[in-house]
């Protein structure tokens, strides 16, 4: 929604050009242009931050404001092509979301050679460029020495051709130019809100159909660890288990932290589709990434275990109490995570459901000794009182 947003912005500007057509195409006649390709989806944060923040400034010191092209026939979930354009800097984005674009996104990775490859991703020359990272770091010193040589043209993206004529407008080599269906809208870009539970489902029934059964396990074990912990039929493991599932807790969220925050595309496996997950707009809380704060809570758990290994008396007990506590929670919270995958993103991340699986061993093998630690905290408050 923001990037639709973003683009209401350059609507003046759009009709500025549909009015004087020659304004659009100056520039281009005057002097070299660079041409891309840059697959996004809406729901992606990183998309959006290179949309919203890195296009706009690298516009500007490449030949000025752009302006925003699409076929405004057909209904806005349906658009699957955008062009922006100064005359100087042409990017063609493709919304990997709506069905062409996906099919277009999927041959040119197969293009490239890249299995499950993420969005934002820009195609430039013979190269591509994937996140909010490597895009602005990389893109405007590729667009400076393309123009000193002369202009770069389209990448060789299956499909390009197809894609280009559907943009009302486009003055391109072998394209038509027409001024009619030129538009562009804050409802432009397609949203997700319209796909129904049982389409996310069915875009990967093995992925998602496990991050199902996992959140299943999860909803029991939140209500049974309780229960057989106040029955006492529950009891603790060997010492060295807490510290073992901490470590692979720890290990996934650092990784997870890296893809996030640096934009780069995940390593994901056979099944699932991490990189959805990952850029999408639940990767985040408050701007935190997810892989930050499970990070920092694991990293709490391994220090609590330390200090039960080490401490004595009330010391011990607190930390004992605090490790369940943070693995009761962190529970709850990953139940929220492996909910939104199937049925509101519609993608799983094996590297999710292996921390959601680590919070909830740590569950049941920290509750038990938490619990006792409370008895005993309990009791030690009552006889001082």
């Amino acid at each position: 929604m923001k990037l639709r947003i973003s683009l209401l912005v350059l609507f003046v500007a759009t009709l500025v050009v549909a009015a004087f057509p020659v304004l659009a195409q100056t520039d281009a006649e005057e002097g070299p242009v660079v041409q891309s390709v840059m697959f996004f989806s809406p729901t992606c944060p990183h998309c959006e931050l290179v949309i919203n923040e890195h296009l706009p400034v690298i516009f500007e010191q490449f030949g000025g404001e752009p302006v925003v092209l699409f076929d405004d026939t057909v209904s806005p979930e349906e658009v699957a092509f955008y062009e922006m354009t100064n005359g100087t800097l042409e990017i063609l984005l493709v919304d990997a979301s709506v069905e062409i674009g996906a099919i277009m996104f999927g041959e040119d990775s197969e293009r490239l050679g890249i299995d499950r490859a993420g969005v934002p991703r820009l195609d430039v020359e013979d190269i591509y460029l994937v996140g909010s990272e490597q895009i602005p770091a990389e893109f405007p010193g590729i667009i400076e020495e393309g123009l000193a040589n002369g202009g770069i043209a389209w990448p060789d993206v299956p499909g390009l051709d197809a894609a280009l004529a559907t943009i009302p407008g486009y003055s391109g080599v072998d394209q038509p130019s027409t001024d009619e269906g030129t538009g562009s809208s804050s409802e432009a870009l397609p949203s997700a809100g319209n796909e129904s539970v049982g389409d996310k489902i069915a875009r990967d029934p093995l992925g998602n159909g496990l991050a199902i059964l996992v959140l299943a396990g999860l909803l029991a074990s939140l209500i049974l660890v309780p229960v057989l912990v106040h029955r006492g039929s529950l009891h603790g493991g060997p010492a060295w288990v807490i510290p073992v599932f901490a470590v692979i807790g720890l290990g996934v969220s650092l990784y997870l932290a890296s893809v996030e925050t640096s934009g780069v595309e995940a390593v994901c496996g056979p099944v699932g589709d991490c990189n959805a997950v990952q850029q999408s707009a639940y990767a985040s809380i408050f701007g935190i990434p997810i892989g930050v704060l499970g990070a920092i809570a694991y990293i709490g758990l391994i220090i609590g275990w330390i200090v039960t290994k080490f401490a004595k008396g009330r010391t011990a007990d607190i930390a004992s109490f605090l490790i369940a506590v943070t693995a009761f929670g962190g529970t709850m919270f990953s139940i929220y995570l492996t909910f939104l995958e199937p049925f509101v993103i519609g993608a799983t991340c094996l590297w999710c459901l292996t921390s959601a699986l680590a919070i909830v061993g740590l569950l049941w093998f920290t509750a038990p000794p938490g619990w006792a630690a409370f008895e005993r905290l309990r009791g030690s408050n009552a006889t001082e009182t």
